[in-house]
């Protein structure tokens, strides 16, 4: 095996460092990095910053896994194809997740006495 044989996988192994990165951060109770989420408005912030981290995480394992199988697919085309839409099904599966769960977040704020929710909304 080449150089090029290693590129693709060990270009996706390291794309997937941020991503599990932010999980630890995210899981530590960082919920600002997600979206700007407020924690102080949350009625069980841990849940929350469990439950994304979750996703995070499982979106960086699928990421080091795609990797690896496109180290196993090595030449072989439908080998490739087989990885390439495995990675697009379970990524994209998972930031639909993300993008959902960071939605029913918003939704649970709290309205916190002397807020300005209502300047949001006008």
């Amino acid at each position: 095996m080449t150089v090029h044989d290693y590129l693709v996988p060990i270009a996706m192994a390291v794309s997937a460092v941020p991503i599990l990165v932010s999980a630890v951060l995210v899981a530590r109770g960082n919920l600002h990095l997600i979206n700007s989420l407020d924690a102080s408005r949350l009625p069980n912030p841990a849940r929350t910053a469990a439950k994304l981290a979750r996703l995070l995480a499982a979106t960086g394992v699928a990421m080091l896994l795609g990797g690896a199988g496109f180290y196993w697919a090595g030449d072989n085309e439908g080998r490739i194809a087989l990885v390439v839409v495995a990675l697009l099904l379970a990524v994209n599966g998972l930031a639909v997740a993300l993008i959902l769960a960071i939605s029913a977040a918003r939704r649970s704020y709290r309205d916190r006495p002397g807020g300005n929710e209502g300047a949001r909304r006008r």
